[in-house]
C-alpha cells in the first residue's frame, strides 16, 4: 500500500490526541496501516457509541484545528480524492440499529453505522426492504451510502438515495446536531437537508441517522434477456421499451462474455400480479422481435441465480500478480450511452498492459461502470487514456469520476473531472463546515 502519512498541528500529538478523544469517547486507538483513506494514515481512531459522543469529537476537532475522516464500514475509503489532512477517523461502527420500523407506514428510521445488509435482513422478514442496491460489500452502512449517493441498477425503477431518503440527523462540523426532514414521506416543511447531504462525501456533516421510505418486496419476478450481435440496436430497444406503458425494475445492458456469447440487454420485472409480469415481458418480445433480436425468458430462482452470477461476473478481478482495478462511473443522456460504450471499445488499445475491461450499463438512467484491471506500471500511465473518456463523456452533456483509485494512479489524474455549480459547493462547505474539519480536499474541486 502506498504509505502517506500527513500529520496534523505539532500543537497536539499523537499520544496526547488519543488521550484527549478517549475522554471525549471511551473507544479511541492509534491508527494503523489498516486505516488508510486512499492512501493517507490517519493518527487516531475513534468509535463513539452515542450522538453525543460524536458531537463532542467534532467540538474538538473543530477547536484545535485537526482534521476529521468520517467512516461507516470503511467500503469505499478509496472513493474521492486523497484527503489534504487527516487526523481522527471517526468511525460511526457502534451507531449502529433500528430507531424505528414502522411496516404499515412503510418507513424505517436508522443509524448511520447500521450495515444496510442487516437493515435489508430485519425489514425483510416482514417481506419489505429498502429499495437501494448499490454493488458494495456487505459492510457498507447506511450513513457510507448517503454519503456517496451510492446506488444500484434498481434505481430504474425505485430511484436512488435522494428519492428515498425523508429525514437525516446529523453533527456539524461545531459539534451542533441538525436535524432535517421527517419521518413520514409527505413531509415537506423547511429546507431538503436530506438530499444536501446526500452525495456530499461527508464533507457538510456527520450523518448520524436518517428515515427512508420502504417497499414491499415483489413476490412476482421474471426477467426478458434480450441478445444481439451488437450493443447499439440494444441501446435502441431499451429507449423503445421505455416509451411503452412497462415499469421494469432493471433495464441494463451487458457485453459479450465467455458464457453469453453475445451482448446482452437484460430487462427485469416485479410485481405483486403474476399476470403483470407476463404482459410486460411480452412486449419486450414484441419490440424484440421487430428488431431481429432473440429474447430468453427467466422467471423465479433461475431468474434469480442468472443476476448473481451476472453481478459476481462484474465484481470479480481477474488473477494477476500485481493487478490493480480502476472502477469509473459514466453519467450520460441515455441516447448517448450506445456511442460512449463504442468509444470505450475503440479506447481499449489506449489502456497499456490492460489484463481485464468489464462495464454494465443502466440505459434507461444513463449510468455505466467501468472495470479496469492491469498490472500496477500499466496503471500509473492510464491517466491519459481516462481523461479521453472523460472528455468524450463532458462533450455529450455528462461526466465521468473514479469510484476506486488505485495508488498507481493517485495523483496522476482527478477522480472528480470537472463540475458545474463549483461555487455554490464551496459556498455551502464555508457555511456548514467554515474550520475546514470534515474530509478536506476529497470531495470536487479538492473542497
Amino acid at each position: 500500500m502506498e504509505r502517506t502519512e500527513r500529520p496534523g498541528p505539532a500543537s497536539v500529538d499523537a499520544g496526547a490526541l488519543e488521550g484527549a478523544l478517549a475522554k471525549l469517547a471511551p473507544h479511541a486507538r492509534a491508527a494503523t496501516e489498516a486505516d488508510a483513506v486512499a492512501g493517507v494514515i490517519p493518527r487516531v481512531v475513534v468509535e463513539p457509541e452515542t450522538e453525543e459522543e460524536v458531537a463532542a469529537v467534532l467540538r474538538y476537532a473543530s477547536s484545535e484545528g485537526l482534521a476529521v475522516i468520517p467512516r461507516g464500514g470503511g467500503t469505499q475509503l478509496d472513493y474521492g480524492a486523497p484527503p489534504r489532512r487527516a487526523d481522527i477517523i471517526l468511525s460511526l461502527a457502534r451507531l449502529n440499529g433500528v430507531i424505528e420500523h414502522a411496516p404499515h407506514d412503510l418507513t424505517v428510521t436508522v443509524r448511520a453505522g447500521t450495515p444496510l445488509a442487516d437493515l435489508q435482513r430485519l425489514l425483510g422478514e416482514a417481506r419489505q426492504w429498502l429499495a437501494l442496491d448499490p454493488p458494495l460489500a456487505p459492510g457498507a452502512t447506511i450513513g457510507g451510502i448517503i454519503a456517496t449517493n451510492a446506488s444500484g441498477p434498481r434505481r430504474q425503477r425505485y430511484g436512488g438515495v435522494r428519492d428515498q431518503i425523508i429525514g437525516v440527523r446529523v453533527a456539524l462540523s461545531d459539534g451542533t446536531i441538525a436535524r432535517g426532514g421527517g419521518k413520514v414521506v409527505k413531509n415537506v416543511a423547511g429546507y431538503d437537508l436530506p438530499k444536501l447531504y446526500t452525495g456530499a462525501l461527508g464533507t457538510l456533516g456527520v450523518v448520524l441517522s436518517a428515515s427512508f421510505r420502504i417497499y414491499p418486496i415483489p413476490p412476482f419476478t421474471g426477467s426478458a434477456l434480450v441478445e444481439a450481435p451488437t450493443e447499439r440496436p440494444l441501446c435502441a430497444l431499451a429507449l423503445a421499451a421505455l416509451a411503452r406503458p412497462i415499469t421494469p425494475t432493471i433495464l441494463d445492458l451487458f457485453p459479450a462474455t465467455e458464457t453469453s456469447g453475445a451482448p446482452t440487454l437484460a430487462i427485469h420485472f416485479g410485481s405483486g400480479v403474476e399476470e403483470a409480469i407476463t404482459d410486460q415481458i411480452s412486449t419486450i418480445q414484441r419490440l424484440a422481435s421487430e428488431q431481429g433480436a432473440t429474447v430468453n425468458v427467466k422467471r423465479g430462482e433461475d431468474d434469480a441465480a442468472w443476476w448473481r452470477a451476472r453481478e459476481a461476473w462484474m465484481a470479480e478481478t481477474p488473477a494477476l500478480d500485481g493487478a490493480e482495478v480502476v472502477v469509473l462511473k459514466a453519467s450520460l443522456l441515455p441516447s448517448d450511452v450506445g456511442a460512449w460504450l463504442a468509444a470505450l471499445e475503440a479506447a481499449r488499445a489506449d489502456f497499456t498492459g490492460l489484463s481485464d475491461l468489464r462495464w454494465r450499463a443502466s440505459v434507461g438512467l444513463g449510468l455505466i461502470t467501468v472495470r479496469l484491471a492491469g498490472p500496477a506500471g500499466a496503471v500509473a500511465d492510464w491517466g491519459a487514456a481516462i481523461g479521453r473518456l472523460r472528455a468524450g463523456a463532458v462533450e455529450r452533456r455528462g461526466s465521468l469520476v473514479l469510484t476506486a483509485t488505485p495508488p498507481a494512479l493517485r495523483g496522476r489524474v482527478d477522480p472528480w473531472g470537472p463540475a458545474n455549480g463549483l461555487a455554490i459547493m464551496r459556498g455551502l462547505k464555508a457555511r456548514f463546515d467554515p474550520t475546514d474539519t470534515l474530509n478536506p480536499g476529497r470531495f470536487v474541486g479538492a473542497i
